[in-house]
């Protein structure tokens, strides 16, 4: 039987180490050292997996037992398939099912291969982790530092992350018990972001985020306690919103015992039309936002600042309405006056927030979900001049939330995957194909110890190996 690891996959282990040595040698230091070697260790790793594929297909030939009904049409037809430690190329068998007149490359299928598969799916995986932070273009070039000759395309990226459908990706797993919480915080805001035809106005990605309330963890650095992210698509209703809010509420807590639900934001009608969907909930007007009206009005005059923030803490409207007049009247540029004129009705229309905020003022924490959008959506979707259409948009901010949210969407597609793709799974081959290779690799280890660079003699890399080892650094 063919084996895996033989003569000549030691002799190139000893090949790979003894250039890398040389590297230090050569002036190159550790760094030249470290990357010849995972260079070289990579394109090993090419080789055994090239060395898997063609055992398991030869196994698939020798045993007719091992394919009912499939019989040979073709041999040694080559598939280039990128891995994370390079291009692997390899040969196998193309055969043809007596029954129903199908043709496969059964140790395609036995790997999960599909026909026209030209990534594997660790590699997916990989890109799929690396596209949350950077762009498709980058994301693929991303794994070249890695591996010599894994860059893709961004439109490969692309169609990966179409093909995930993250938005889709729901946990469906209910807690075994419902936690208790005497107040819950639901805090919304949306990212603006550019559409990428031009003409077309930018759209808002939305988020959600509920928690239980904060701990400190430092100075002026606190933890929000059990957060859950949430993020929408442009053009949602708000009732499909505040209806998966609640079911995540309903499902992980125990709301008999939640005597208070605090939903905040910066006073947009989908986010103060979440007390109709959430019982028992109230609306409170964001500090960040209402500081900020406070600020646009007032300019750069403390004293008008601080008069007007007053009025509006103490519950003054008619005092708060007649500053914003006498500020309109003594602005001198229309525009200012105009800045100023929205403000006043943006401060009216959530009178009721801003009032709920002084009633339960005692109860609140310091809302966050400004830092949430700007450090989720924002650091990909809007921070850089760049546009997006609406599932592009959506789907990167969903790939963010999950990991946010500790969901392992790395794993997710490499589950998916090989739900989807192994037809003709491996155990068929465990007993009789798959000991067999552990051994084949077992036996050849003694070899190992052939390797003069391994032994030590006086004329190896042995003193070398020997001498960075002890070497006390002083730092």
């Amino acid at each position: 039987m063919q084996t895996i690891f033989d003569e000549s996959l030691v002799f190139s282990f000893r090949e790979v180490v003894e250039e890398s040595i040389l590297e230090i040698l050569n002036g190159n230091g550790l760094a030249g050292f470290q990357e010849s070697l995972r260079d070289g260790m990579n394109s090993l790793s090419a080789t055994i997996q090239q060395r898997l594929i063609e055992l398991i297909d030869s196994e698939l030939v020798s045993d007719c037992s091992r394919r009912k009904d499939w019989v040979i049409e073709r041999k040694n037809d080559a598939k280039t398939i990128l891995s994370p430690f390079g291009p692997v190329t390899y040969r196998r068998t193309y055969f043809r099912n007596k029954r129903t007149g199908k043709y496969a490359y059964l140790a395609d299928r036995a790997l999960g291969y599909t026909p026209h598969q030209r990534l594997d799916t660790l590699l997916e995986a990989d890109l799929l982790e690396e596209v949350a932070d950077s762009s498709y273009r980058k994301a693929g070039e991303s794994q070249e530092k890695r591996a010599q000759g894994t860059s893709v395309s961004g439109q490969t990226v692309l169609n990966l992350v179409r093909k995930l459908q993250p938005e889709q990706i729901e946990l469906k797993e209910k807690p075994s018990f419902k936690k208790e919480s005497r107040i819950l915080y639901i805090e919304a805001d949306e990212d603006h972001v550019a559409h990428q035809e031009q003409g077309l106005r930018g759209f808002e990605q939305k988020l959600v985020c509920v928690h239980e309330g904060r701990i400190r963890v430092g100075t002026n650095r606190y933890k929000l306690l059990g957060k859950k992210y949430f993020t929408f698509s442009p053009g949602i209703k708000s009732e499909k919103i505040w209806d998966t809010v609640w079911h995540y509420l309903d499902d992980h807590y125990d709301l008999e015992k939640t005597e208070y639900i605090f939903l905040s934001g910066d006073g947009a009608s989908w986010i103060k039309s979440g007390v109709e969907y959430i019982p028992d909930s109230y609306y409170v007007m964001d500090g960040f936002h209402l500081r900020k009206a406070i600020l646009k009005a007032a300019g750069a005059d403390d004293g008008k600042r601080e008069a007007l923030a007053l009025a509006i803490w103490n519950g003054k409207w008619s005092q708060m309405n007649r500053l914003l007049i006498s500020f309109r009247e003594e602005a001198e540029e229309e525009s200012r006056k105009k800045a100023i004129l929205k403000v006043q009705g943006y401060l009216n229309n959530n009178w009721s927030g801003i009032q709920a905020r002084r009633k339960y003022r005692g109860l609140l924490v310091g809302c966050s979900v400004e830092g949430h959008v700007s450090h989720i959506l924002s650091a990909r979707l809007s921070s850089r001049p760049m546009g997006w259409s609406y599932l592009g948009a959506n789907q990167v901010a969903h790939l963010r939330v999950h990991r946010a949210n500790g969901i392992n969407v790395h794993q997710i597609h490499i589950d998916q995957s090989t739900k989807e793709k192994r037809l003709f799974h491996l155990h068929h081959l465990l007993n009789q194909t798959i000991i067999p290779i552990a051994k084949a690799v077992g036996s050849n280890l003694e070899t190992l110890g052939n390797i003069p660079l391994l032994r030590g003699s006086s004329t190896s890399f042995g003193p070398l190996l020997r001498r960075i080892a002890n070497t006390t650094l002083d730092i």
